[in-house]
Protein backbone atom coordinates (compact mmCIF):
# COMPACT_ATOMS: atom_id res chain seq x y z
CA UNK A 1 0.00 0.00 0.00
CA UNK A 2 2.90 2.64 0.96
CA UNK A 3 4.76 1.60 -2.40
CA UNK A 4 1.54 2.00 -4.26
CA UNK A 5 0.83 5.79 -2.70
CA UNK A 6 4.79 6.13 -3.25
CA UNK A 7 4.37 5.29 -6.71
CA UNK A 8 1.57 7.85 -7.48
CA UNK A 9 3.40 10.26 -5.49
CA UNK A 10 6.47 10.34 -7.75
CA UNK A 11 4.19 10.12 -10.91
CA UNK A 12 2.35 13.28 -9.35
CA UNK A 13 5.47 15.22 -9.11
CA UNK A 14 6.31 13.79 -12.74
CA UNK A 15 3.92 15.00 -13.98
CA UNK A 16 3.72 18.43 -12.79
CA UNK A 17 7.14 19.05 -13.14
CA UNK A 18 6.42 18.38 -17.13
CA UNK A 19 3.56 20.30 -17.25
CA UNK A 20 4.97 23.56 -16.03
CA UNK A 21 8.27 23.15 -17.70
CA UNK A 22 5.62 22.63 -21.07
CA UNK A 23 3.79 26.21 -19.52
CA UNK A 24 7.69 28.01 -19.12
CA UNK A 25 9.44 26.55 -22.59
CA UNK A 26 5.94 26.92 -24.60
CA UNK A 27 4.73 30.52 -23.75
CA UNK A 28 5.52 31.69 -27.25
CA UNK A 29 2.99 29.06 -28.60
CA UNK A 30 0.49 29.36 -25.02
CA UNK A 31 0.32 33.33 -24.35
CA UNK A 32 -1.49 33.99 -28.00
CA UNK A 33 -4.01 31.57 -27.46
CA UNK A 34 -4.70 32.26 -24.10
CA UNK A 35 -5.24 35.74 -24.97
CA UNK A 36 -7.40 34.59 -27.82
CA UNK A 37 -9.14 33.05 -25.22
CA UNK A 38 -9.49 35.84 -23.33
CA UNK A 39 -10.74 37.82 -26.25
CA UNK A 40 -13.32 34.88 -27.43
CA UNK A 41 -15.00 35.23 -23.76
CA UNK A 42 -15.35 38.15 -23.71
CA UNK A 43 -16.80 38.29 -26.95
CA UNK A 44 -19.58 35.75 -25.99
CA UNK A 45 -20.45 37.53 -23.42
CA UNK A 46 -21.04 40.75 -25.07
CA UNK A 47 -23.34 39.15 -27.46
CA UNK A 48 -25.16 37.76 -24.29
CA UNK A 49 -24.96 41.22 -23.08
CA UNK A 50 -26.57 42.33 -25.97
CA UNK A 51 -29.58 39.71 -25.88
CA UNK A 52 -30.34 40.54 -22.90
CA UNK A 53 -30.91 44.99 -23.95
CA UNK A 54 -34.48 45.12 -22.84
CA UNK A 55 -36.98 44.86 -25.49
CA UNK A 56 -35.02 45.30 -28.50
CA UNK A 57 -32.08 42.57 -27.49
CA UNK A 58 -34.56 39.67 -28.89
CA UNK A 59 -34.88 41.29 -32.16
CA UNK A 60 -31.17 41.16 -32.76
CA UNK A 61 -30.09 38.62 -34.74
CA UNK A 62 -27.16 36.24 -33.21
CA UNK A 63 -25.20 36.67 -36.29
CA UNK A 64 -24.99 40.40 -36.24
CA UNK A 65 -24.81 40.46 -32.52
CA UNK A 66 -21.41 38.70 -33.04
CA UNK A 67 -20.28 40.50 -35.58
CA UNK A 68 -20.70 43.83 -33.40
CA UNK A 69 -18.73 42.23 -30.91
CA UNK A 70 -15.91 41.24 -32.87
CA UNK A 71 -15.87 44.85 -34.21
CA UNK A 72 -16.29 46.12 -30.83
CA UNK A 73 -13.03 44.06 -29.19
CA UNK A 74 -10.88 44.02 -32.16
CA UNK A 75 -11.67 48.33 -32.25
CA UNK A 76 -10.81 48.23 -28.43
CA UNK A 77 -7.54 46.62 -28.99
CA UNK A 78 -6.45 48.71 -31.69
CA UNK A 79 -7.09 51.61 -29.86
CA UNK A 80 -5.03 50.35 -27.20
CA UNK A 81 -2.21 49.32 -29.16
CA UNK A 82 -1.95 52.61 -31.12
CA UNK A 83 -2.44 55.00 -27.68
CA UNK A 84 0.30 52.59 -25.70
CA UNK A 85 3.07 52.59 -29.23
CA UNK A 86 2.58 56.12 -29.60
CA UNK A 87 2.60 57.44 -26.43
CA UNK A 88 6.12 54.66 -26.24
CA UNK A 89 7.33 56.33 -29.06
CA UNK A 90 6.98 60.10 -28.00
CA UNK A 91 8.53 59.06 -24.80
CA UNK A 92 12.00 57.50 -26.60
CA UNK A 93 11.75 61.15 -28.62
CA UNK A 94 11.77 63.10 -24.95
CA UNK A 95 13.66 60.46 -23.19
CA UNK A 96 17.27 62.16 -23.40
CA UNK A 97 15.75 65.49 -21.47
CA UNK A 98 14.02 62.98 -18.63
CA UNK A 99 17.71 61.16 -18.39
CA UNK A 100 19.50 64.71 -17.67
CA UNK A 101 16.36 65.47 -15.32
CA UNK A 102 16.63 62.27 -13.76
CA UNK A 103 20.79 62.59 -12.50
CA UNK A 104 19.78 66.28 -11.27
CA UNK A 105 16.89 65.43 -9.08
CA UNK A 106 19.58 63.12 -7.03
CA UNK A 107 21.22 66.29 -5.70
CA UNK A 108 17.89 68.05 -5.50
CA UNK A 109 16.52 65.34 -3.32
CA UNK A 110 19.69 65.24 -1.21
CA UNK A 111 19.58 69.17 -0.59
CA UNK A 112 15.61 69.28 -0.06
CA UNK A 113 15.86 66.09 2.83
CA UNK A 114 19.25 68.45 3.88
CA UNK A 115 21.49 65.26 3.63
CA UNK A 116 24.83 66.60 3.86
CA UNK A 117 27.17 63.57 3.62
CA UNK A 118 25.53 61.42 0.16
CA UNK A 119 25.79 58.17 -0.15
CA UNK A 120 27.24 56.83 -2.90
CA UNK A 121 25.03 55.88 -5.31
CA UNK A 122 26.80 57.17 -8.59
CA UNK A 123 26.87 53.66 -10.48
CA UNK A 124 23.11 53.01 -9.80
CA UNK A 125 21.96 56.24 -11.17
CA UNK A 126 24.31 56.32 -14.20
CA UNK A 127 23.23 52.58 -15.14
CA UNK A 128 19.66 53.91 -15.10
CA UNK A 129 19.04 54.76 -18.80
CA UNK A 130 15.36 55.47 -19.73
CA UNK A 131 15.82 54.98 -23.43
CA UNK A 132 17.17 51.38 -23.12
CA UNK A 133 13.87 50.67 -20.43
CA UNK A 134 11.25 52.09 -23.31
CA UNK A 135 13.09 50.23 -26.24
CA UNK A 136 12.45 47.15 -24.02
CA UNK A 137 8.93 48.24 -23.61
CA UNK A 138 8.49 48.72 -27.30
CA UNK A 139 9.63 45.85 -28.20
CA UNK A 140 7.00 44.14 -26.40
CA UNK A 141 4.39 45.89 -28.08
CA UNK A 142 5.91 45.11 -31.42
CA UNK A 143 5.89 41.42 -30.17
CA UNK A 144 2.40 41.26 -29.44
CA UNK A 145 1.68 43.15 -32.81
CA UNK A 146 3.26 40.47 -34.34
CA UNK A 147 1.14 38.23 -32.76
CA UNK A 148 -2.51 40.00 -33.59
CA UNK A 149 -3.01 38.28 -36.01
CA UNK A 150 -2.41 34.74 -34.99
CA UNK A 151 -4.65 36.21 -31.88
CA UNK A 152 -7.03 37.21 -34.66
CA UNK A 153 -7.10 33.36 -36.32
CA UNK A 154 -7.56 31.88 -32.82
CA UNK A 155 -10.35 33.92 -31.78
CA UNK A 156 -11.87 33.21 -35.20
CA UNK A 157 -11.91 29.19 -34.82
CA UNK A 158 -12.98 29.63 -31.10
CA UNK A 159 -15.90 31.34 -32.35
CA UNK A 160 -16.82 28.63 -34.45
CA UNK A 161 -16.44 25.86 -32.37
CA UNK A 162 -18.58 27.44 -29.56
CA UNK A 163 -21.72 26.49 -30.67
CA UNK A 164 -20.84 22.80 -30.81
CA UNK A 165 -19.09 22.68 -27.52
CA UNK A 166 -22.03 21.79 -25.31
CA UNK A 167 -22.93 19.22 -28.03
CA UNK A 168 -19.27 17.71 -27.95
CA UNK A 169 -19.56 17.58 -24.09
CA UNK A 170 -22.70 15.45 -24.10
CA UNK A 171 -21.12 13.15 -26.80
CA UNK A 172 -17.86 12.68 -24.02
CA UNK A 173 -19.66 12.23 -20.86
CA UNK A 174 -22.49 9.98 -21.85
CA UNK A 175 -23.27 9.41 -17.74
CA UNK A 176 -26.20 12.03 -17.25
CA UNK A 177 -25.16 12.48 -13.61
CA UNK A 178 -21.73 13.41 -14.27
CA UNK A 179 -22.66 15.27 -17.43
CA UNK A 180 -24.94 17.69 -15.16
CA UNK A 181 -21.74 18.00 -12.35
CA UNK A 182 -19.37 18.95 -15.42
CA UNK A 183 -21.91 21.52 -16.14
CA UNK A 184 -22.58 22.81 -12.85
CA UNK A 185 -18.32 23.15 -12.52
CA UNK A 186 -18.65 25.06 -15.72
CA UNK A 187 -21.35 27.40 -14.74
CA UNK A 188 -19.88 27.83 -11.46
CA UNK A 189 -16.54 28.93 -13.48
CA UNK A 190 -18.33 31.47 -15.93
CA UNK A 191 -20.49 33.09 -13.01
CA UNK A 192 -16.92 33.77 -10.83
CA UNK A 193 -15.10 34.81 -13.52
CA UNK A 194 -17.53 37.32 -15.07
CA UNK A 195 -18.26 38.26 -11.93
CA UNK A 196 -14.56 39.09 -10.87
CA UNK A 197 -14.18 40.58 -14.50
CA UNK A 198 -17.06 43.23 -14.19
CA UNK A 199 -16.03 44.55 -10.92
CA UNK A 200 -12.05 44.57 -11.52
CA UNK A 201 -13.31 46.42 -14.80
CA UNK A 202 -15.45 48.60 -13.07
CA UNK A 203 -12.79 49.46 -10.29
CA UNK A 204 -10.02 50.01 -12.80
CA UNK A 205 -12.72 52.38 -14.90
CA UNK A 206 -13.20 54.50 -11.62
CA UNK A 207 -9.34 54.56 -10.66
CA UNK A 208 -8.34 55.21 -14.42
CA UNK A 209 -11.19 58.11 -14.52
CA UNK A 210 -9.65 59.63 -11.23
CA UNK A 211 -6.29 59.66 -11.95
CA UNK A 212 -6.53 60.80 -15.14
CA UNK A 213 -8.20 64.05 -13.82
CA UNK A 214 -5.66 64.57 -11.18
CA UNK A 215 -2.61 63.89 -13.98
CA UNK A 216 -4.45 65.98 -15.78
CA UNK A 217 -5.24 68.97 -13.88
CA UNK A 218 -1.55 68.47 -12.43
CA UNK A 219 -0.18 68.75 -16.00
CA UNK A 220 1.62 65.25 -15.82
CA UNK A 221 2.87 64.55 -19.39
CA UNK A 222 0.61 61.58 -21.10
CA UNK A 223 -1.91 61.41 -18.87
CA UNK A 224 -4.04 59.60 -21.18
CA UNK A 225 -1.36 56.80 -21.49
CA UNK A 226 -0.44 56.75 -17.31
CA UNK A 227 -4.70 55.94 -17.24
CA UNK A 228 -4.51 53.58 -19.60
CA UNK A 229 -1.79 51.39 -17.49
CA UNK A 230 -3.43 52.03 -14.29
CA UNK A 231 -6.87 50.82 -15.60
CA UNK A 232 -4.59 47.54 -16.88
CA UNK A 233 -2.44 47.15 -13.92
CA UNK A 234 -5.44 46.83 -11.01
CA UNK A 235 -6.18 43.21 -12.99
CA UNK A 236 -3.04 42.40 -11.50
CA UNK A 237 -3.73 41.38 -7.93
CA UNK A 238 -1.82 43.33 -4.84
CA UNK A 239 1.28 44.70 -6.66
CA UNK A 240 -0.77 46.18 -9.16
CA UNK A 241 -2.19 48.99 -8.14
CA UNK A 242 1.58 50.14 -6.52
CA UNK A 243 2.81 49.91 -9.67
CA UNK A 244 0.15 51.87 -11.62
CA UNK A 245 0.94 54.29 -8.84
CA UNK A 246 5.05 54.49 -8.46
CA UNK A 247 5.36 55.05 -12.49
CA UNK A 248 3.03 58.16 -12.83
CA UNK A 249 4.93 59.69 -10.06
CA UNK A 250 8.43 58.93 -11.32
CA UNK A 251 7.24 60.69 -14.11
CA UNK A 252 6.09 63.95 -11.86
CA UNK A 253 9.27 63.79 -10.20
CA UNK A 254 11.59 63.72 -13.40
CA UNK A 255 9.19 66.11 -15.09
CA UNK A 256 9.20 69.10 -12.75
CA UNK A 257 11.75 71.41 -11.21
CA UNK A 258 9.54 71.29 -8.01
CA UNK A 259 8.47 68.28 -5.89
CA UNK A 260 5.55 70.70 -4.98
CA UNK A 261 3.24 68.39 -8.05
CA UNK A 262 5.11 65.37 -7.18
CA UNK A 263 3.29 65.20 -3.98
CA UNK A 264 0.41 66.21 -5.39
CA UNK A 265 0.24 63.55 -7.33
CA UNK A 266 2.06 60.86 -4.80
CA UNK A 267 -1.00 61.67 -2.19
CA UNK A 268 -3.92 62.37 -4.28
CA UNK A 269 -3.35 58.47 -6.58
CA UNK A 270 -2.27 56.91 -3.24
CA UNK A 271 -5.51 58.23 -1.97
CA UNK A 272 -7.57 56.86 -4.86
CA UNK A 273 -6.20 53.49 -5.04
CA UNK A 274 -6.45 52.99 -1.00
CA UNK A 275 -10.40 54.18 -1.32
CA UNK A 276 -11.36 52.17 -4.18
CA UNK A 277 -8.81 49.04 -3.18
CA UNK A 278 -9.41 48.62 0.73
CA UNK A 279 -13.48 50.23 0.65
CA UNK A 280 -14.91 50.11 -2.45
CA UNK A 281 -13.47 47.15 -4.15
CA UNK A 282 -14.20 44.74 -1.14
CA UNK A 283 -17.91 46.07 -0.91
CA UNK A 284 -18.44 44.61 -4.70
CA UNK A 285 -16.73 41.55 -4.37
CA UNK A 286 -17.90 40.01 -1.35
CA UNK A 287 -17.75 36.30 -1.47
CA UNK A 288 -17.58 36.60 -5.15
CA UNK A 289 -14.18 34.38 -5.52
CA UNK A 290 -13.39 32.54 -2.85
CA UNK A 291 -9.36 32.41 -2.86
CA UNK A 292 -6.57 32.67 -0.07
CA UNK A 293 -4.78 35.80 -0.63
CA UNK A 294 -1.35 33.46 0.01
CA UNK A 295 -2.32 31.57 -2.86
CA UNK A 296 -3.23 34.80 -4.82
CA UNK A 297 0.49 35.95 -4.33
CA UNK A 298 2.23 32.32 -4.86
CA UNK A 299 0.10 32.13 -8.17
CA UNK A 300 0.90 35.97 -9.16
CA UNK A 301 4.60 34.76 -8.43
CA UNK A 302 4.25 31.67 -10.28
CA UNK A 303 2.51 32.83 -13.41
CA UNK A 304 4.62 36.14 -13.65
CA UNK A 305 8.01 33.80 -13.91
CA UNK A 306 6.34 31.59 -16.72
CA UNK A 307 4.15 34.35 -18.70
CA UNK A 308 5.43 37.40 -17.94
CA UNK A 309 2.85 40.59 -17.60
CA UNK A 310 0.03 38.06 -19.38
CA UNK A 311 0.44 35.39 -16.09
CA UNK A 312 0.09 38.48 -13.90
CA UNK A 313 -3.17 39.80 -15.83
CA UNK A 314 -4.84 36.39 -15.76
CA UNK A 315 -3.45 35.01 -12.26
CA UNK A 316 -6.73 35.52 -10.25
CA UNK A 317 -8.65 33.82 -13.24
CA UNK A 318 -6.68 30.84 -13.35
CA UNK A 319 -6.72 30.29 -9.87
CA UNK A 320 -10.02 30.56 -9.54
CA UNK A 321 -10.70 28.04 -12.36
CA UNK A 322 -8.15 25.25 -10.91
CA UNK A 323 -10.05 26.11 -7.38
CA UNK A 324 -12.76 25.11 -8.49
CA UNK A 325 -12.11 22.50 -10.66
CA UNK A 326 -10.42 20.85 -7.92
CA UNK A 327 -13.21 21.29 -5.95
CA UNK A 328 -15.26 19.08 -7.93
CA UNK A 329 -13.05 15.59 -7.18
CA UNK A 330 -12.52 13.88 -4.26
CA UNK A 331 -8.97 13.38 -4.79
CA UNK A 332 -8.03 16.79 -5.09
CA UNK A 333 -10.93 18.46 -2.76
CA UNK A 334 -8.39 18.76 0.21
CA UNK A 335 -5.94 21.19 -2.13
CA UNK A 336 -9.24 22.80 -3.11
CA UNK A 337 -9.98 23.56 0.50
CA UNK A 338 -6.41 25.11 1.21
CA UNK A 339 -6.30 27.34 -2.03
CA UNK A 340 -10.05 28.61 -0.15
CA UNK A 341 -10.12 31.68 1.56
CA UNK A 342 -12.53 30.06 4.22
CA UNK A 343 -12.03 26.62 3.75
CA UNK A 344 -15.66 26.79 2.61
CA UNK A 345 -16.17 25.44 -0.98
CA UNK A 346 -19.52 24.20 -1.09
CA UNK A 347 -21.40 27.43 -1.47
Amino acid sequence: MTNHKLLNFTLSAILLTLFFLLLYFGHSLLVPFVVAVVIWYLIVNFVDALENIPYIGRYIPKWIAFILAIVVAFAVIYFIFNLVSNNITELINIAPSYQERFLKVKDQLFAFFNIKTQPDFSQVFENFNMISLLSSAAGIMADFGRNLFIILIYVLFLLLEHNSFDQKLSFLIRDPQKLASARNMLNKITVQIQSYLKIKALMGMITAGCSYIILLVVGVDFADFWALLIFIFNFIPNIGSILATILPCLLTLIQFDSFTPFFIVTLSLSAVQFTIGNFLEPRLMGKSFNLSPLVIILGLAVWGYLWGIVGMLLCVPIMVIVNIIFANFPGTKPISILMSATGDIED
